[in-house]
Order: C-alpha cells, then sequence, then structure tokens
C-alpha cells in the first residue's frame, strides 16, 4: 500500500484496520515522507521510487501481492508491476495521476514552494493552510471557482495529520512530489500482464480524467463516500489473491547476534516502541537512555551515539511520545511495563540507566521496582522540585495544542518552546526571569522538536502534568542505587538541578 503525496503511511490505517481482517496489509513511507529517507543525490522519478520500493519488498521477504496506490503512490505501483512482475498479483489504484502534459518547471515551483522554517513559526500555519487549501482549490494555489474543488473539508485531524506529515517532510517533500507531476502514467497502463483496476471517485482531484483512459481500460466509479469506497476496493482486492504468504514480523532487536546500529519497532504489552540501538555489539554494561518527556528519540540521537562509544545502548520512544501510540493515557506504571518487556526481549539483567531532564522520575522508579537490575543511575538536568514549586508548574506549564480549526495551536507550542528557553518558568515573561545563558532558538532546531511534538498533541498537556507531579526530592533520597546528577547549562531544568547540587554540597559541608 503506498500513500499520496505530500502524505505518509499513516494515511492507509483505516483501510488496514478494514481490510487487515482478510488480508496482511504493509504500508510503505514513500521515499523522503515519514520516517523514509529520500535518496541523497540525483533526480527522484517514479521508476526509481518504484525500484527502491521494490527493493523493500523484498528484504521483507515479499512476493505477488496485491499492489494498492493513492495518487503518486499509484504512480509507484504502476511502475513496480511492471519493472518487478514477480512481486504483483494484481494492481488497484485511487487516483491515478493524469495530466494533459508534464508539468514545466516553473509551475512546478508554483506548485510546490520551498518550505523554509521561520523565526516566528510562520512556516507552520503556512503548512495548515497550504494543506487544507489543496482540499478546496486543484491545484491549491488556483484559489477561484473554476479550480474549486467538489468535495468536503476533512475534519481538523486529517487536516492535521496531513500538516504534521508535510512538516516532516519540509526539506524533501518537493524532491519526491515532483516526480508523479513529471511521469506519463497512461502509456504505460497497455504493457501491464496482471490484473488491473483504476478507480477513481466523486470528488478527487483526477476524477475528471476518466475520458483519458484508453479503451479497454478497467475503470471503476468509487463511491464518493470514503467507507463505501473502502468496501468496493476490498471486493476488487479479493479476486485476485496472492498466492504467497507474508512472513511474519519479528522486530530486529530480537535476532542473535544483534548488529552494531539498528532501529525498529519492539512489541510490548501496551503496543510497539520505538527505539534505536547503538554500538550494541560492544561489550561492557548495558546503557538504558531515556528520553526527555514529552519528547522523542530523534531528538537525542547525536547524544545516544556520543554514549555508545563504549557500550551498547538502547533508547526506547515511551507510550504517547514522537511515533510510539499510547493505548491509555500514559503514566510512569505503563512506561515502566514497556521498559520490562524491553529488557527481557534484549535479554539484559543489569543496565545502567541514562535519564534527560523529565524522565528523571521514571528513573527512580524503574531503579525502585527492579533494584537487582539497575546498577546506576545518571541524571541529565532533572526538574528537582519542592512541593509549591511542583504545584506551580503541573498546573501551568504546559499550554494546550490540541488541533484547532484556526491553526492558532501550532503558533501556540511554537512560542512556547521558544520562549522556554528565554525565560523560566517560561510563562513569567519578566526581566527576573531571564535566562543568562544562550537561547536555543535556532529555526531548524524548534522545527524538529515542534514535529515530533505534534504527532500525539492531545497528550501534551497530560505528559507533562505527568513528569512533574512526582516528588523526585523524595525519590532520590529513597534511591538504593548510585544515582549521578549532570547539568548541561542550556537544559530547561539546568538552573533547577544545579541549585539542588549547590545545597545538597553546601549541607554536606556544613554537616561534616
Amino acid at each position: 500500500m503506498l500513500h499520496a503525496s505530500p502524505c505518509s503511511a499513516k494515511v492507509m490505517a483505516p483501510l488496514q484496520s478494514l481490510w487487515g481482517d482478510e488480508f496482511t496489509t504493509i504500508a510503505f513511507d514513500l521515499p523522503g515522507f515519514g520516517l523514509s529517507q529520500p535518496p541523497e543525490t540525483g533526480e527522484i522519478t517514479i521508476p526509481r521510487l518504484a525500484d527502491i520500493i521494490a527493493a523493500g519488498m523484498r528484504a521483507l521477504g515479499l512476493a505477488n501481492a496485491a499492489l494498492y496506490g493513492r495518487h503518486t503512490g499509484a504512480s509507484v505501483c504502476l511502475e513496480i508491476a511492471l519493472r518487478c512482475p514477480d512481486l504483483a498479483a494484481m494492481l488497484l489504484t485511487d487516483g491515478l495521476p493524469v495530466f494533459a502534459a508534464p508539468y514545466t518547471e516553473e509551475r512546478l515551483r508554483e506548485y510546490l514552494p520551498p518550505i523554509e522554517t521561520r523565526w516566528d513559526g510562520g512556516h507552520l500555519t503556512w503548512a495548515f493552510f497550504r494543506y487544507r487549501e489543496q482540499h478546496m482549490f486543484w491545484p491549491w494555489n488556483s484559489a477561484d471557482l473554476t479550480h474549486r474543488a467538489d468535495t468536503d473539508l476533512p475534519d481538523i485531524d486529517f487536516l492535521h495529520r496531513g500538516t504534521v506529515e508535510l512538516l516532516e517532510a519540509a526539506s524533501t517533500y518537493a524532491r519526491v512530489y515532483r516526480s508523479a507531476f513529471l511521469h506519463e502514467t497512461l502509456p504505460r497502463i497497455g504493457e501491464l500482464c496482471i490484473p488491473a483496476y483504476f478507480g477513481n471517485r466523486p470528488g478527487d482531484s483526477q476524477y475528471k480524467t476518466i475520458p483519458r483512459y484508453p479503451p479497454g481500460a478497467a475503470v471503476h466509479v468509487m463511491p464518493r463516500d470514503h467507507d463505501l469506497a473502502a468496501l468496493e476496493e476490498l471486493a476488487l482486492l479479493r479476486r485476485h489473491p496472492a498466492s504467497s504468504t507474508a512472513p511474519p514480523h519479528i522486530s530486529r532487536f530480537a535476532q542473535r547476534p544483534l548488529p552494531d546500529r539498528l532501529r525498529d519497532y519492539i512489541t510490548t504489552r501496551h503496543g510497539d516502541v520505538g527505539a534505536i540501538g547503538c554500538g550494541l555489539a560492544k561489550p561492557g554494561v548495558p546503557l538504558l537512555y531515556l528520553h526527555d518527556i514529552p519528547g522523542g528519540i530523534s531528538l537525542h540521537e547525536a547524544e545516544i551515539t556520543t554514549l555508545s562509544q563504549a557500550r551498547p545502548v538502547v533508547a526506547i520512544e515511551l507510550a504517547g511520545n514522537g511515533e510510539s501510540d499510547a493505548r491509555q493515557a500514559p503514566d510512569i506504571q505503563v512506561w515502566l511495563d514497556q521498559i520490562a518487556d524491553v529488557l527481557a526481549l534484549l535479554g539484559w539483567s543489569v543496565i545502567e540507566v541514562y535519564a534527560h531532564g523529565t524522565s528523571a522520575a521514571l528513573a527512580l522508579a524503574l531503579a525502585a521496582r527492579h533494584p537487582a537490575c539497575v546498577s546506576g543511575i545518571v541524571l541529565r538536568s532533572p526538574p528537582i522540585l519542592d512541593a509549591g514549586a511542583r504545584q506551580r508548574l503541573v498546573t501551568r506549564y504546559a499550554p494546550d495544542i490540541s488541533p484547532s480549526e484556526d491553526g492558532s495551536y501550532l503558533l501556540r507550542l511554537w512560542h512556547h518552546l521558544r520562549d522556554q528557553e528565554l525565560w523560566w518558568p517560561w510563562f513569567e515573561r519578566t526581566h527576573e526571569a531571564r535566562k543568562a545563558t544562550e537561547p536555543r532558538i535556532d529555526p531548524d532546531l524548534l522545527h524538529r522538536k515542534a514535529v515530533t511534538l505534534l504527532k500525539q498533541p492531545r497528550l501534551y498537556a497530560a505528559l507533562w502534568q505527568e513528569v512533574l507531579s512526582h516528588d523526585l526530592p523524595a525519590a532520590l533520597g529513597r534511591a538504593s542505587v548510585p544515582v549521578q546528577i549532570v547539568v548541561e547549562p542550556t537544559d530547561t531544568f539546568a538552573g533547577i538541578a544545579a541549585h539542588h547540587m549547590a545545597c545538597r554540597t553546601q549541607g554536606a559541608g556544613t554537616s561534616g
């Protein structure tokens, strides 16, 4: 299953839920979208994308699969069927891109402008309304009655998902997207040697292209309603089932021996968690890396790599953060269960823990639950707060960034992140609250943080409340394993952690 541009494989989730009762559904991120990297050099074309996806299918042991694609993904599926017929049992497209003539470079520049990060976060709202506009006009940059789209405006969750996917691919989307406008599909249809169906739906930008199909092409007009269309597509898929069986997915973290570096998902009792492993072939006591919460492992890859120079390191993306979904409102008990499942899969009986920022309470809770397993803890700039400060921050620290129709939530998050670098706490914007460290407000850095946090926006405030509500001073006092506190001056809670260490040193000196 291959998605349209400028989305990711996530857009296929509703179909996968429906079709998964009868088929093993595998949705790829096209190179340059979602979590898939584009080729570093050279022009990206539909045939090149087809070769990359075909290589991915072979790597997974897939053969003789039904191919399903939307728009850009439909063009890629068509090319896979032509170039690698052993991989394809049939082809079903939804809105195969058909153009009277390939786009000129001038039209492509107008349609695919670069997304450049701005200090004020304006590129976030531009992406939101750009993605919204393509459901109102086709092409999106021709806002007049002639080009008005014949479709319903999607709901806010759909628009939010597409916006985040566009922002995630900000630096690569145009290189990939343009390939669909330059590729001719209709002359290729006659070369197919497998069953093929070409679906088009009223309201879709490609619906008007039906008369262009060659005689005899199996064009199917699908219902406008997406749910009804999905059922009709399922009926077509049933006509030509694959003769092969998809191999089961086994996390690469379960394989032995482990490679030195890998990235995959690990299944836990509370859902799948993303994981990065570095230095896994090295000797030494393994290190479990806990990312800042809310956050994600992608924001810490440089530090994870540095820590892995002398030992194996695994970092997991906890439920409710980044790409790891939450089946329930996540809390420390859920995360502790996930960590236990990960350690069991890895076969690690003794570990050290490195906790970045707000994951400090989780690290201490892990040592309290499994004292024989945790041999030591490093806390980087932990939020060691007294009861009054905790209560104040729990109620005020995190803004509500739930998606809204006017897109204002995007700027609310952006300036919350930016102001964190300028004041402590960020919501007290007075001269007394100014931070004395160099602010980390480079727009590219803030963009990476914002995109990571926008993947699960409705959990943002709840995650902050969870990590700030725990009594870290008491947990430190009960710790039965060695705990080291390190401070990076630019970290959010560096001042709080440094103050705690100074007081502890002063107190030890006085009593000594």
